[in-house]
């Protein structure tokens, strides 16, 4: 299956104020498969946003390869845009024009048949305050009508940049619901965010880069490997007895709210007996690991390849660092 956007080698080098040029990306590389929701993650600084602006020909690439359901671009940028939306950074809008006639001329320009407008408003949850000005929106709001303008053309490829920027709990959980029925029609998103819970529990797949070099992508499950320290969560009917049983027999053992935490578990198995024996049966017993943790001890350490899916950084030098 042709991948929905693809990214090899890609290498953007700015000229510094010394004069001494500063390499933003150094030979990225990206594969997102169609269907996906596909969390792009690095610290900042780490050219998240420049591939993005690359990507969708904001930025003129200075080597790599870049493809969009096959298509090269920049070459053919004009044949995919119509199966593209995308948002990055924040966006501008005339704050005397009403949330409607923002999306309209947007969609006038585009090609986008008019109706489109007062779905992706509901879609959003801005229809009650479409006639409302821009500059009466709240800064969740102009994020949602954002949102609204890169859903405009129903796109194959919807990329957002921070997308629950400005957003309240209710509303995160909106926008999660929402890109998450786009993913469930056949189409692909790609986030870029610094909110790393979230991408947990919404994306399938994640591309984690450091200094403008992909240093690990994969499966999200298998991203929380790298980070696994044999820490479980297990849930039981009485919490604290539990806890005593187990630190009894040796474990480390803390109790957080509903459930326990088990630290440096050779064998989860363990827990079930030692409870088992002890007439408490096991309800849940899951690993803790979060994708936090999997970023840190990813990125921490500078790039390197993943663990999942080698990435070739045998060429890298101390030397290359500091020219970056």
């Amino acid at each position: 299956m042709t991948p929905a956007l693809e990214i090899d080698g890609l290498v953007k080098t700015y000229q510094s104020v010394f004069g001494k040029p500063r390499a933003a990306l150094d030979r990225l590389d990206m594969v997102v498969e169609p269907g996906q929701i596909h969390g792009f993650l690095g610290p900042n600084g780490s050219g998240k946003s420049t591939t993005l602006k690359t990507l969708l020909g904001l930025l003129r690439a200075d080597g790599g390869r870049m493809a969009i359901f096959g298509e090269p671009v920049p070459r053919r940028q004009a044949e995919v845009a119509p199966r593209v939306g995308a948002i990055v950074e924040a966006p501008a809008f005339f704050g005397n024009f009403s949330g409607y006639k923002t999306l309209s001329l947007l969609a006038k320009a585009g090609g986008v048949p008019k109706q489109r407008v007062g779905v992706v408003l509901d879609q959003v949850g801005l229809s009650d305050r479409s006639e409302d000005l821009v500059r009466s929106y709240s800064m969740g709001m102009r994020q949602r009508l954002a949102v609204a303008s890169a859903l405009l053309k129903d796109p194959d490829l919807l990329i957002l940049d921070e997308p629950n920027n400005g957003l309240d709990p209710a509303g995160v959980r909106e926008m999660r619901d929402l890109l998450r029925g786009h993913a469930d029609r056949g189409k692909t998103v790609v986030i870029s965010s610094h909110i790393l819970a979230e991408i947990h529990q919404i994306c399938d797949t994640v591309t984690i880069i450091s200094r403008g070099r992909t240093v690990a992508a994969g499966p999200v499950s298998e991203v929380l490997a790298v980070a696994d320290k044999g820490a479980y969560r297990v849930r039981v009917d009485d919490h604290q007895r539990a806890a005593e049983i187990l630190a009894g027999a040796g474990a480390e053992v803390s109790v957080a709210g509903d459930h326990i935490v088990v630290y440096d578990l050779a064998d989860p198995a363990w827990v079930s007996h030692t409870l088992g024996v002890n007439d408490m049966w096991v309800r849940e017993l899951a690993p803790v690991a979060q994708l936090e943790d999997a970023f840190l001890t990813i990125t921490g350490g500078g790039p390197r390849p993943g663990a999942f899916r080698p990435v070739d950084n045998s060429d890298w030098t101390p030397e290359e660092h500091r020219a970056s």
